[in-house]
This record gives C-alpha cells, sequence and structure tokens, in this order.
C-alpha cells in the first residue's frame, strides 16, 4: 500500500521557483511509495499545483516537470523592455524599505 500525501505550494517569487523544483522531483521519484491524493497553493505555488495536477491526471507524471519549466519560461522577462520594467519594479519593493513612497 502506497502512503498518502497533499502537497501545499508556496507562492511568492524564488519560493515558487523551489515549488516548480520539488514538484518536477515529487513526480519523478515518490510516486512508486506515495500517492498523491492532493495538490493546493497559492500564487505562483497553485499555478505549480495545477500544473502538476494536470501531468499526473493524464497518467503522465515526468511530464510535470517539462509543464513547469516551460510555463515558467514562457512567463520571464526575456526582452530588454520586460528585464528593465521587472529590475525597476524590484528595485521599487525594495526602496520601500529604506524611503517613504507613495502607496
Amino acid at each position: 500500500m502506497r502512503t498518502r500525501i497533499a502537497i501545499a505550494c508556496q507562492g511568492g517569487g524564488s519560493h515558487t521557483a523551489f515549488t516548480a523544483g520539488v514538484l518536477d522531483r515529487l513526480c519523478g521519484d515518490v510516486l512508486d511509495t506515495h500517492e498523491i491524493v492532493g495538490l493546493s497553493g497559492t500564487s505562483g505555488g497553485a499555478v505549480c499545483a495545477l500544473l502538476a495536477w494536470y501531468a499526473l491526471r493524464d497518467g503522465d507524471p515526468a511530464a510535470a516537470g517539462r509543464l513547469l519549466s516551460e510555463f515558467w519560461a514562457d512567463n520571464s522577462a526575456t526582452s530588454p523592455w520586460e528585464r528593465l520594467t521587472n529590475a525597476s519594479m524590484m528595485l521599487a519593493g525594495d526602496l520601500q524599505q529604506f524611503v517613504a513612497m507613495p502607496a
């Protein structure tokens, strides 16, 4: 009998990247001894949970890593303008800790 597990995926920047990597590994390695009975998440973690569930539902757990990787690559900043905008928003967020900024 396989051990039943439920997975809650954390969102938020680098946490989401970590979540995607863990789901990739879990879907490939633990399904011989564990049964995933639930997936949930918040923010980017919910997206990761959805993509992993989709692969598991289709009976192709190995596809989870590919789906996660493709999705996040497609949604990353790639053009110079996107990278500049992303860097500007990150800097603005960091500055809020030190400088009074309008809400």
